[in-house]
C-alpha cells in the first residue's frame, strides 16, 4: 500500500480555531508529526504518545531549505509504517514551505496527500485590524524572503515590488535579524518615520498584541514566531520613493486643470531642456557630488516622463513602453549574462552587443551599413564631440590635397581636433580649459576678485 498523508493546519495558535475536518483528522490518527511544537495551543497535543515533531531537524541545519528537506524525508519515512497525519501551524498553504516541498516529492513518488484547509494567520490578523484584504488590495510578503533580497544588496533593486498605496502584510518577522532586514527592505520605498503596526499571537483569545511605531524603530521591538508587521497604505502623491507616483504627479500637471505651462509644453518645446539636464547631470559627475547627481538625475527622469506622457496624450506610446523597450534591449543585448552565450572582456561585450545590433537591423530588413560613422551619430550631438568620437573611431578623413583658404575654418577646427586625439587629449576638455584659462585673465585685466563665479555663470547662459 502506498504511504497515506494527511496535512493538516493547526490554526492561528487556539484549539478553538480547528476546524472540524481538522480535529476529527488528529482524534483518529495513528501517528501524529508536527513541523514544530513552539507554537500556542498544542497543549492537548504535548503528551499524547501519537506526537513526535521535527524540532530537531533545526538545530542540525544550516539553512531552511535543508531543515524541509529533511522534515519532508522524515514524513515519507514514517508514513511508510502507518498513516500520518502531519500538522502545521495556520493554514497548510500560507507561508508553509514544507508542504511545498512535500507535494513535489510526493508527486515525483506517485504519492497521494490530503490536505485539509485551516483558519490562517491572515483570517486571524485581517480580523484583528479590521482589514478587508480584497477590498483593500492587501499586499503579501514574507519576511524571510525579504531578508533574503537584502542579502543581495547593492543589487536587489527591482525586487521588492511593493506599491506603497496599498497596504502591506509582512509575516515570519520571527527574530530581530529579520526585522532588521525587513526595515531596510520596506525604506528603499517608505520614509523612515512612516508608522506601522507590530500584531502578535493574532486570533490567541488573552495573548493577542497590537502597537504601533515608526518603521525606523521596527528592529528595536519585541518579535517571535506569531509576530507580522502590518504596514498602512500611503496617499499616492505622498510616496515620493516610488515611480508610480512620479507617472501620477505628470498626468495630474497635464490633465485639464492641471498646470497651464506643463500642458503647454510638446516635444520640441523641451528638447533643449532634456540636453540642459544631461548636461546638469554630467556637472554633478564631474564634480563627485552626490547628492546633487540624485537630484540632477531625477530631473533627467522627469524629462523622460513628460515626452512619455505628451506621446500618450497624442496615442503614440507610454511610459510602460518605454520601460519596456529600455528593458527588452538590455536583455537582448545582453545574452552574455541573461542567455548562453559567453563574453569574458569588455571587448567581447562589445562585440556582442554589435552582433546584436547588427541582427535586430536584419530583422527590421535594414541593409548593412545604411549610414556612415558620421551619420550614425545624433545630429544634435555637438559637432566638436561627434569629431572627437569619429576620429577615436579611426575613421578615415583624407587631408586636403592643397593649402586650406583662410575662411575654411571649419576644416582648420577638424585639424586641430584631430591633432589634440592624436596626442591622447579630449577637445571638449581642452577647449573648456582655454576658455576659462583666457575668461580668467580677462577678469584678472578688469580687476574682478572672484573670475571662476562669471566663468561658471557664463558658461551655463
Amino acid at each position: 500500500m502506498p504511504p497515506i498523508i494527511t496535512v493538516v493546519g493547526l490554526g492561528p495558535g487556539h484549539p478553538s480555531a480547528r476546524t472540524i475536518a481538522a480535529q476529527r483528522a488528529l482524534d483518529a490518527a495513528q501517528r501524529i508529526l508536527l513541523r514544530t511544537s513552539i507554537h500556542r495551543g498544542l497543549e492537548d497535543l504535548a503528551e499524547d504518545p501519537r506526537v513526535s515533531n521535527c524540532d530537531d531537524l533545526y538545530e542540525q541545519s544550516q539553512t531552511f531549505d535543508q531543515v524541509y528537506t529533511s522534515i519532508v524525508e522524515r514524513i515519507l519515512d514514517l508514513a511508510t509504517t502507518a498513516p500520518l497525519v502531519y500538522a502545521v501551524p495556520g493554514h497548510p498553504f500560507f507561508g508553509e514551505r514544507t508542504v511545498d516541498f512535500l507535494r513535489r516529492r510526493a508527486e515525483e513518488l506517485d504519492i497521494e496527500i490530503e490536505l485539509l484547509p485551516a483558519v490562517s494567520a491572515l483570517d486571524a490578523i485581517a480580523s484583528t485590524i479590521a482589514i478587508d484584504p480584497f477590498a483593500s488590495e492587501l499586499q503579501l510578503l514574507d519576511g524571510v524572503l525579504l531578508r533574503s533580497l537584502t542579502e543581495q544588496e547593492p543589487f536587489a533593486g527591482g525586487h521588492l515590488g511593493v506599491y506603497p498605496y496599498r497596504p502591506c502584510l509582512i509575516s515570519q518577522v520571527y527574530a530581530p535579524e529579520v526585522a532588521s532586514a525587513v526595515k531596510l527592505a520596506l525604506t528603499r520605498i517608505y520614509p523612515d518615520d512612516h508608522l506601522i503596526e507590530i500584531i502578535r499571537s493574532a486570533g490567541i483569545p488573552s495573548q493577542e498584541e497590537r502597537h504601533r511605531c515608526a518603521l525606523f524603530e521596527l528592529d528595536h521591538q519585541q518579535v517571535d514566531h506569531l509576530t507580522s508587521v502590518y504596514v498602512p497604505p500611503m496617499p499616492s502623491l505622498q510616496a515620493h520613493r516610488s515611480a508610480a507616483t512620479l507617472s501620477q504627479i505628470i498626468a495630474r500637471l497635464r490633465a485639464p486643470g492641471g498646470c497651464p505651462w506643463d500642458r503647454a509644453q510638446t516635444h520640441a518645446s523641451l528638447r533643449d531642456a532634456l540636453i540642459e539636464e544631461a548636461y546638469e547631470a554630467v556637472d554633478a559627475i564631474d564634480a563627485g557630488d552626490s547628492g546633487n547627481l540624485a537630484e540632477e538625475l531625477g530631473d533627467v527622469v522627469l524629462q523622460a516622463a513628460l515626452h512619455a506622457q505628451i506621446a500618450e496624450e497624442a496615442g503614440e506610446f507610454s511610459f510602460e513602453d518605454v520601460l519596456e523597450q529600455v528593458s527588452a534591449k538590455l536583455l537582448r543585448r545582453h545574452p552574455h549574462v541573461f542567455g548562453d552565450a559567453s563574453a569574458s572582456t569588455p571587448s567581447d561585450v562589445v562585440k556582442t552587443w554589435n552582433q546584436v545590433k547588427a541582427d535586430e537591423r536584419r530583422a527590421r530588413g535594414e541593409a548593412e551599413q545604411v549610414l556612415n560613422k558620421v551619420e550614425r551619430l545624433p545630429r544634435s550631438m555637438p559637432a566638436l564631440i561627434r569629431a572627437a568620437r569619429v576620429l577615436r573611431e579611426e575613421v578615415t578623413i583624407e587631408a586636403p590635397q592643397t593649402s586650406l583658404p583662410a575662411d575654411n575654418l571649419g576644416a582648420q577646427l577638424l585639424d586641430v581636433v584631430a591633432r589634440i586625439v592624436a596626442s591622447g587629449q579630449d577637445p571638449e576638455t581642452e577647449l573648456d580649459r582655454a576658455l576659462r584659462d583666457r575668461l580668467a585673465k580677462s577678469a584678472d585685466s578688469t580687476g574682478i576678485s572672484s573670475p571662476s563665479t562669471d566663468v561658471e555663470e557664463m558658461i551655463r547662459l
